[in-house]
Order: structure tokens, then sequence, then C-alpha cells
């Protein structure tokens, strides 16, 4: 089959980087979800929603970026970052509103080079903090987990997208609104909906009734045959009945999950059909876009590195930690970590002001910065840690989760910086000393060798001209 000919304006429709620029990606759904925090109209979001725009030398020196217009050569040529992004193509003012889009680039190039494998949040996983017993994370693009549609045939749901919102972040006028617009046009469906369930679960009945007893099943009963004392019944053991019912209308609004009602009993001894969906998304909610947020896509951080003097590493290659936030009472402090800011390892090591109760631990001091901002440190106080896993959270921000770093892993990373001098001071410095007394041992011997041989000779000479010779050296 032939290729299409395409008419030329179509050909340079398709060319132009006017109608290749996709629209702005939404705010999330969620973006209240970190309250208290400081905000600032300059501050780099913590997510994009703005294509990244690049230009070559050749085409930049002319200010040409693609658009309808040339872009100003002061504010394009006068960066070591030439990435923009164009907020309006027609402004009000007849311009081009655009901006710096090196921000979130050199974020995504930081946080590649981290080499970080995106895992599902854990059930225990609340505002970032992971207990111990978590040190195995799931990768978000597993089979069973990276799926948008309902499966059939099971009882989880760990799909990350849902048609309806996640009610436990939905501001209280928009939870409002979705109550007026979009529930409560379905409540004749959803009678329906429990009407025919109804009848299916008397006809089951039936059927087992009659079975029983040895008698044929009685006809299929329709929701034609339910009176409405009989419906007003079962919708009254529904409402006792909260795990049923949630599931139900879960289902029915495919309504992001909220994890499983809190002091129900019959939550816990419920199968089957009633059974609450088990999702990971049900403490932390669901991320606004793909839980890897096309940040990175490495399946597993499970790899061995190989250094070229050392051999295989039993710990990664550590990254240099800024602390840009010190402790603050139970919360841990805060490190920025190639661009993004984390919290601080937690567990007994230099971060923490637990108390240090072994006898291993006892060497160790606190990081300066930790407890009091570090002013007298040049650039502020650093150390080295070694990043474990992310997640995407529901406002889309990326959490990145830390631990110590290894003594030997830090003194290899220093050293690779010309920090340290592991191998020529510690170990090669040895060798280096043994084989100069060695070589000073072999010279005075070959010095004591050959002034035996010198005196020999000279006594040769000697007797042979006095006229006593002798055969030999004197003894």
């Amino acid at each position: 089959m032939g290729g299409r000919t395409v008419s030329p304006g179509a050909a340079l429709l398709r060319s132009s980087r006017l109608f290749s620029v996709p629209k702005p990606l939404p705010e999330p759904p969620s973006s209240t979800l970190h309250i208290g925090e400081h905000k600032s109209p300059t501050m780099t979001r913590q997510y994009p929603q703005y294509q990244a725009i690049t230009s070559p030398l050749s085409s930049r020196e002319k200010g040409d970026w693609g658009f309808k217009r040339p872009f100003p050569l002061k504010s394009t040529m006068t960066t070591s970052t030439p990435l923009i992004r164009v907020k309006q193509v027609d402004s009000i003012e007849n311009v081009t509103d655009f901006g710096s889009a090196a921000d979130h680039t050199l974020s995504l190039e930081k946080f590649q080079e981290l080499k970080i494998a995106l895992s599902i949040p854990k059930g225990s996983e609340r505002g970032g903090m992971v207990s111990r017993s978590d040190t195995w994370r799931k990768s978000i693009f597993e089979e069973d987990v990276d799926f948008t549609e309902t499966r059939t045939g099971r009882a989880d749901d760990k799909r990350w997208k849902f048609r309806g919102p996640w009610l436990a972040r939905m501001p209280e006028g928009d939870f409002v609104a979705y109550l007026e617009k979009k529930v409560r046009p379905k409540r004749a469906q959803f009678r329906q909906l429990l009407k025919e369930r109804l009848a299916a679960d008397l006809t089951a009945q039936q059927t087992s009734a009659a079975k029983e007893h040895g008698t044929p099943p009685p006809p299929k009963i329709t929701t034609n045959d339910l009176t409405e004392e009989q419906f007003t019944h079962y919708v009254r053991s529904l409402r006792n009945d909260r795990a049923t019912l949630y599931s139900l209308v879960s289902k029915f609004l495919d309504l992001a999950p909220l994890g499983q009602p809190v002091g129900i009993i019959q939550t816990f001894l419920s199968t089957g059909d009633n059974a609450a969906t088990e999702s990971p998304y049900g403490k932390s909610g669901p991320p606004p876009s793909h839980p890897s947020a096309g940040i990175s896509y490495l399946r597993t951080s499970a790899y061995m590195e190989n250094h070229p003097v050392y051999g295989p590493q039993g710990r990664r290659s550590p990254v240099l930690a800024r602390v840009v936030y010190p402790r603050n009472g139970p919360h841990a402090a805060k490190l920025g970590v190639g661009g993004f800011v984390a919290d601080a390892p937690s567990g007994e090591n230099e971060f923490n002001t637990r108390p240090i109760r072994t006898r291993v631990h006892q060497h160790r001091k606190m990081l300066s910065g930790i407890q009091h901002l570090d002013t007298t440190t040049f650039g502020g106080a650093k150390a080295y840690v070694e990043p474990q896993s992310a997640s995407i959270d529901p406002s889309g921000k990326v959490v990145v989760q830390l631990r110590e770093a290894g003594t030997e892993a830090q003194l290899i990373a220093k050293e690779y910086q010309g920090r340290e001098h592991v191998y020529s001071e510690e170990q090669g410095s040895t060798s280096k000393q043994q084989q100069r007394h060695q070589q000073k041992q072999q010279t005075q011997q070959q010095q004591q060798q050959g002034s035996e041989a010198d005196t020999w000779r000279v006594d040769r000479v000697t007797d042979e001209i006095l006229g006593n010779p002798t055969t030999g050296p004197r003894a």
C-alpha cells in the first residue's frame, strides 16, 4: 500500500513547531495536599506543565525557535541552558510569552543520573515516611499493577487510573459540585443496579433451596417482581454493611480507593464480592499521571556496580546531599539530592539525634546542620547518602527515599573525586615501602660483595708485587 501524498500546506503544518506544541498539563487534583508549605511565585514547581523546547545554535543565533516570530537574542543567547517553555504563542501584547525551562530539564537529567527505580507506595507510607520493614519495594512496571482497566475475576483493584475523583483530598466546594453534578443524576441508575443485584440474590437463594428439597428450580425473579418493602429492607441491610455498600458505590462511580474502613469488623471478615478493594494507592492516593511520570523507566535497582580497581561493589555509589532544612522536633531533616528534597535517612546514624546505645556506633558524631542551620561551612553542610527508591504522590511531587551510605562506598566515592587516596595511601604505600626496603637491602648486599671482591683483588696484587703470591682470598 503506497504512502499518501500530502499537500504542501499539510506538510508545513505538520513540521511547524506552532502546531506541534501540546497543551499544558492541568493542575493535579490534589495540589492542595501539602498545606502549610512555603510557596513562592518564582520557585520551581514540583511538577512540569509545559513542554521544554530547544533550538540548534545555528538557528538560535538568528532568533529562530520554530515559531511565528523570532525571539530576542539578549535573553536566549546569554544562557548556558538554551531551553524555554512557551506559555502563550500570542499574548494580549502580541508577543510570545516564554520563560526558561532549564529547571525541570536539568532536574530530569540529574534524576536519571541517580539511576533510581520508581516504585508503588507502600500501604504503611504516610507523608513520604516508610517503615523499616518495607525494605523491598515493588516496581510500578510490574504486570499486576501497571494497567488501567478493571480486570474480571479478581477481587483486588491495583490499577492507577480511575474515572472518579479521590474523595479524601477533594476541596469542599469541589466535593459539593461533584455530588450535585455527578452523583445525584445517577441515583435512579444505581437503584436499578441494586434491584438487579437483589433479584439475582433472591433467585440464587430459591435455586439453592430447591436443590436441597429435590424440587425443580423456580422461575427466575426479575426486578418487576420485587416489592417496595423488599427493596427498602435490602437498602437498610446495605447501610449496616458499609464494606459491601462502599464496594458497590466505588465500582459504580469508579472512585479512587480510600482504603478499608477503620473499625468495621465485617470489613475484615467479608470475602468475595463483598471484600473491600485492595489498592496500593488506598492510603496515599492515586497519582495524577502514570506512576513513573515519565522520569525513569528502570524496573529495579538491584544491580551491582563493578569498580575497575576494587571489583564488584556490595553498595551503590553514594551521592553528595546538602542539608537544606534542619530537624524540627519529630520531623526529620530535609536533604537536597540532585535537585529534589527528601527526608534524611532514618535509624541510628549521623542524621538523627537518637541516643546511641551500641558500642559499634559510639564513634559517630552528629552531622553539622542537622539540629541547627550550618552557616559556617562553605556551601552548607553536606553528607553522602544512597538513593534507594522513589515514588510519585497525588500532587505530582517526587518522593525520594534515602538510606545511609556505607563507609567503604563513601571512601571510594571520595577517591573518585580526588578528595581521598584510598588505594595509593592505604594499600599501595605499604607495597611501595616494602619494595624500597628490598631494593635498599639488595643494593647494600651488592655494595658489600663488591667491596669484598675489590679487597681480595688488591691483596692479590700486593702479594704478587711483594713476591708472596696466594691462591685465594684471605680469611
